[in-house]
């Protein structure tokens, strides 16, 4: 049987959060004085609490319907919880939800209202923070051609090109490879640090720290050790003594170093779908779809996996006293110009 790398392996410590794949779907409806509805549904209950911060929202299930195929931009969930909260303003929503944090997704809400005269504008935008949370900058192994190409993507679902479908693979094996296996050499070596405290022994970890990731999975092929004492277990391996005062300040961090892998796996796991319902005609917008007032995002996770994502609309009303008061000062200037040449 062939062995799974151990980044895979890793992953499934939060096998019970991660093990079924499951929908997220936002909503915001924006009004004209900034204040916002917000809705966020799931699969789960639990799902939800890990993703975000809706703690304090309102909770109501979602019975399951039938979708209707005959609508495109249609969206249905079964069985989902469904979270809801009214915010006076886009700061306020903001203090829900773009929290920084490892174990949360962090959404920023944006909205700036303009008059233009004859037109009012208004300019609602989401930015969901990018997902990885690792020590290591993505920057070092990533180019500006995969971010373009990230950008470019599609909504969820729709059919790329062959070229694009071998570039997507190809990245993805970059993403999970060669940047994750040295996220978790990174990462073990620094929760390693804890516990190994004398300077003879931190030379031993650093000489040893290639090596980290070798010894964990010939321990996890082994079997035999439990996952929160395999680090300590690879240490021993190499001889290299802890400091058994530290044992238990490096036992909460390796657990919220789990909790931050959990997040990632599991919102990269999942399939969103976020819409916007703005007040007035859309002008501008980069969503994937728009009916109406409303536009519709189904971004696949790689958009917000190593780098921020907005998602935004533009939208406008007519003044319509502002037209009056224009042709009534044309008609007057026209008046006065005629009675003067009279």
């Amino acid at each position: 049987m062939k062995k799974l790398p151990l980044l895979i392996l890793s992953l499934l410590v939060i096998i019970t959060l991660a093990s079924c794949e499951f929908d997220v779907a936002t909503e915001t409806t924006v009004y004209p004085d900034g204040s916002l509805d917000k809705t966020i549904a799931v699969e789960k209950t639990d799902s939800a609490n890990f993703i975000f911060n809706v703690s304090s929202w309102e909770r109501s299930i979602i019975k399951k319907a039938q979708e209707d195929t005959a609508k495109t931009d249609s969206v249905q969930y079964d069985a989902f919880t469904s979270f809801h909260k009214k915010f006076a303003s886009a700061e306020d929503a903001n203090a829900d939800l773009s929290v920084v944090s490892d174990t949360i997704l962090q959404v920023t809400s944006k909205f700036e209202k303009k008059f233009r005269w004859f037109y009012t504008y208004i300019t609602y935008s989401e930015t969901y923070h990018k997902l990885n949370k690792m020590k290591l900058d993505p920057e070092d192994y990533f180019t500006r051609e995969d971010y373009a190409f990230i950008d470019r993507l599609p909504a969820e679902g729709q059919k790329i090109a062959k070229a694009d479908e071998l570039y997507l693979n190809l990245l993805h094996d970059k993403i999970f490879s060669k940047y994750g296996e040295d996220v978790m050499q990174e990462e073990f070596f620094t929760l390693a640090g804890i516990v190994v405290t004398a300077q003879p022994a931190r030379d031993s970890l650093k000489k040893h720290k290639t090596d980290l990731r070798a010894a964990l999975e010939k321990l996890n092929d082994r079997g035999g050790v439990d996952q929160n004492n395999m680090l300590l277990a690879a240490l021993d391996s190499f001889k290299i003594p802890i400091d058994q005062s530290k044992v238990a300040e490096f036992q909460i961090a390796q657990k919220k170093f789990w909790k931050k892998i959990g997040f990632i796996s599991t919102v990269d796991d999942g399939k969103f779908v976020n819409r916007i319902n703005l007040p007035w005609d859309v002008v501008n917008t980069n969503a994937d779809s728009v009916s109406g007032n409303t536009l519709i995002w189904s971004p696949p996770t790689i958009k917000f996996l190593l780098k921020d994502y907005t998602m935004y609309g533009e939208c406008r009303r007519l003044n319509w006293w502002a037209v009056i008061v224009s042709l009534g000062i044309i008609g007057l200037t026209g008046y006065l110009f005629i009675r003067k040449r009279n």
